[in-house]
């Protein structure tokens, strides 16, 4: 059976898709969806995103459940969780202010991690990514992940157009669009690609590509 496909905008229309018991792709371009797909090209377990202390939208985040989601997971495959923090410029003290929330939780957890910046694509030239568990902590695209995940997505995940080490930009676009409609498939249920900002023209030209992407697939086909 065919799944019905949306595009939607900002952290409010991550939340209304998944309260409705969509699966959510996030498209933040600039940075937490290439840190992402960067993430897993290097072989991260999972990548998840929350949002940052005091960040400030009209729907329910909730950070520290994304991280202890996080720490389970870690704990689950032995490893530990690396946090990817913004701001990307700025002192290690004053991302660890940002990420207080989701250090709070891992710290619950007891579950080793690692705080370092948003880097995109070029995260996996700054730290070790192989078999660890990532969450992206960011304004745009954290928040839209944890939004859509705290209203009841059955799943939620990153996806990207722009280009990471060993992959053109096509075919990054190509793998988002897969990975969600897997999701959904898997879930069984219908898809929603969220542009993270809808004030980013990046996103916004981004999540529609990777929805036509998802339509080259087949995902509507019946």
């Amino acid at each position: 059976m065919a799944g019905s496909l949306e595009v939607a905008f900002d952290a409010t229309g991550a939340a209304e898709a998944g309260a409705r018991g969509r699966v959510v792709a996030v498209v933040d371009v600039v940075d937490a969806a290439t840190s992402a797909e960067a993430a897993l090209a290097a072989g991260a377990i999972d990548v998840l995103g929350a949002a940052p202390a005091g960040a400030r939208a009209p729907v329910d985040l909730q950070p520290k459940s994304v991280a202890s989601r996080a720490g389970s997971l870690a704990k689950l495959h032995e490893t530990d969780v690396l946090v990817a923090a913004e701001p990307r410029v700025a002192s290690h003290e004053e991302r660890l202010q940002s990420v207080a929330p989701v250090i709070e939780a891992l710290e619950l957890a007891d579950v080793d991690f690692e705080v370092v910046p948003n880097q995109g694509a070029g995260l996996p030239g700054l730290v070790k990514l192989e078999g660890r568990v990532v969450i992206v902590v960011s304004a745009a695209g954290g928040v839209a992940f944890d939004a859509a995940l705290t209203a009841g997505a059955p799943g939620v995940c990153f996806a990207t157009t722009a280009r990471i080490v060993g992959m053109t930009g096509w075919e990054v676009t190509r793998t988002g669009a897969r990975r969600a409609i897997d999701m959904a498939r898997e879930s069984g249920s219908d898809l929603t690609v969220v542009a993270s900002s809808s004030n980013a023209t990046d996103d916004f030209l981004a999540a529609f590509e990777i929805a036509r992407a998802v339509i080259a697939e087949g995902f509507l086909r019946p």
